[in-house]
């Protein structure tokens, strides 16, 4: 039996990736934050943090960086498909590390793709470029059309460590083997490029699955995605029950994040937790409970109740260290950043409140 905090795969690096072009603060090799990125001098679209990560890039990034602004359309996945295709040159689709996949195992969905007028013009779109670019004449437009299949379906979104937004995209051999659920029993841990597939839950139900999708959409707009981008109508336990009451509860957790976002900016810190007490209670009812996104309201639970301290009972901020603490490290694993940045701030907390205790002693 497989105990919820496990990594099922742990570090995996992809077979190709990028940086999100709306991702400007971080590295396009490594996808690590950096406040001293340099940009390429030859085509000034894409930055690094080290000449290190540029050689690494380089590879890729020398067929591109001439190009970059023809693109006028489907930037990123235009990046991402050729980068593809240089890889498959490479190594024919089979990867030299440890992974026992390779580019041909994964799903193609080519019947329902060719079928798919907006997927199919967009494949043709990126094609035409291709071909301009007159590197892959030994490729014909079948071998480029099941390449483009393969990554379409199977790309993951890459996430900051720390606040989980979206930096990039990626495509992970090794966690193509996951199918989706609404109410997943693993999730997808990123650490830079590196992802992790880690267990949140004691029960596969036969199989471990991952959420391909925002977890926090309806039950309609969950199932119009999966089957416009995937092909396929979810079947989960969460899908089958189709409550009528998520929908409520949904509308419930849209608004508290709003007003949650709307008092922090406005320093309305007391306000905020208001609602992110709200939030904890709603979350529990529809997410895993050791899901990332709910791990990451904990946290910011947390904060608010660190800025409030003065005004909150020290039993329950303990208390509230305690268990944010022991659930970020079965969620995030004890090395993941979001678990030491944690980990940080409670024993900062606590060295403060010694110091106080020392001067009022004193």
């Amino acid at each position: 039996m497989v105990i919820c905090g496990t990594d099922l795969f742990s570090s995996i690096l992809p077979y190709v990736h990028i940086l999100s072009s709306s991702s400007s603060t971080y590295c396009s090799q490594c996808m690590n934050l950096s406040n001293d990125l340099k940009r390429c001098s030859k085509c000034h679209r894409i930055s690094y943090c080290s000449i290190s990560c540029q050689r690494k890039d380089w590879i890729y990034h020398k067929y591109e960086c001439l190009h970059l602004h023809e693109i006028n359309d489907e930037y990123d996945l235009t990046r991402l498909f050729l980068r593809l295709i240089i890889r498959y040159k490479n190594d024919n689709g089979i990867d030299n590390s440890s992974t026992k996949r390779c580019l041909n195992d994964l799903k193609t969905h080519e019947n329902e793709i060719r079928h798919d007028k907006r997927r199919y013009m967009t494949f043709q779109l990126i094609y035409q470029y291709i071909k301009q670019l007159n590197l892959f004449d030994e490729l014909n437009e079948r071998i480029i059309f099941e390449l483009f299949c393969r990554l379409v379906i199977n790309t993951l979104t890459i996430h900051d460590p720390i606040d989980l937004k979206s930096i990039g995209y990626g495509l992970y051999l090794d966690a193509t083997i996951y199918n989706h659920s609404c109410y997943p029993t693993c999730h997808t841990l990123f650490n830079g490029i590196y992802l992790t597939i880690r267990t949140i839950s004691d029960e596969s139900n036969d199989e471990w699955t991952i959420n391909y999708i925002d977890l926090l959409e309806s039950y309609k707009n969950r199932q119009e995605f999966l089957r416009e981008n995937y092909y396929f109508n979810c079947q989960c336990k969460r899908c089958l029950k189709n409550d009528l009451n998520e929908l409520i509860l949904l509308e419930k957790i849209h608004y508290e994040e709003q007003q949650m976002d709307k008092y922090i900016n406005k320093n309305e810190f007391f306000n905020a937790y208001q609602s992110i007490q709200n939030l904890s209670n709603y979350y529990n009812e529809i997410l895993p409970y050791y899901h990332a996104y709910v791990s990451l309201h904990h946290v910011k639970h947390l904060k608010l109740e660190l800025l409030l301290a003065e005004t909150i009972s020290n039993i329950i901020l303990q208390s509230t260290m305690n268990n944010t603490c022991q659930r970020i490290k079965i969620s995030m694993g004890e090395k993941h950043p979001l678990t030491q940045e944690t980990i940080k701030l409670c024993e900062q907390y606590k060295l403060e409140m010694a110091i106080k205790q020392r001067q009022i002693n004193g």
